[in-house]
């Protein structure tokens, strides 16, 4: 992952310098660019190992996108969205390569998360990989048989499934491990996170790492409590 080419591609010159400044000070090779032609070749010629590409561009016509993407071997791709967090149907579906979605305005360090874990190798397959450890407090254990957790190494297994996660994500699923079946407000949310990073981010920040979890682990373990915040649900519950 050090030293991999990363293609950042956003209309704001601000935005665009920023993400180059974290992601290279995290041993990447960053490029900027900032019109949708650049874009286009870049993402046809494959030119990066990943791409962070600014979707609110203007005159970027999404359906370009994808064509781009369907044009060559699978790339992951981070694609920057409105505020309101919208995915075009058409990017979000049907292609093959990973995706991660991030909200305007987000923070660097979302951005730094989301292009390490991608850039992460994979495990192939039949290769040699250590079995996971439930490793959290007894009070903890009564978590879904299905999702097991090994906080200190940064091991989730979902259904006999290995997913990677971030440290703030890592940190969001524990604190809602420790507490099934309850639903926790952002604040609390909030305050593992602090433990986590050292500091606390804004409550919007929950919003986006839970709609990360949820692509991660599927949609159904973690649900919203209108008026509330979040609650990781028990088998058959």
């Amino acid at each position: 992952m050090h030293g991999a080419a990363v293609l950042v591609a956003d209309h704001e010159s601000e935005v665009g310098e920023m993400s180059r400044r974290y992601l290279a000070r995290a041993g990447m090779s960053v490029q900027v660019v900032s019109a949708p032609a650049a874009t286009l070749g870049a993402l046809a010629g494959r030119a990066a190992a990943l791409f962070v590409i600014d979707l609110t561009m203007p005159a970027l016509d999404v359906i370009d996108v994808r064509r781009a993407l369907a044009a060559g071997a699978p790339v992951p791709v981070v694609f920057l969205l409105d505020r309101q967090g919208r995915r075009p149907r058409g990017l979000a579906d049907g292609l093959d390569g990973p995706r991660r979605w991030l909200a305007r305005p987000f923070s660097p360090r979302a951005l730094v998360d989301a292009v390490t874990e991608l850039l992460r190798p994979v495990a192939l397959p039949g290769a040699a990989r250590p079995g996971p450890v439930q490793v959290l407090p007894p009070r903890a254990r009564v978590a879904p048989s299905s999702l097991l957790l090994d906080a200190g190494h940064r091991n989730v297994v979902v259904a006999g499934r290995a997913v990677p996660l971030t440290r703030s994500e890592l940190a969001i699923l524990t604190a809602l491990a420790r507490q099934p079946g309850r639903a926790l407000s952002r604040l609390q949310l909030l305050a593992a996170l602090e433990g986590e990073r050292g500091k606390r981010p804004s409550a919007r920040a929950i919003d986006v790492y839970i709609v990360q979890l949820r692509e991660k682990l599927g949609t159904d373990l973690i649900q919203t409590v209108h008026g509330i915040g979040y609650v990781l649900c028990l088998p058959g519950g």
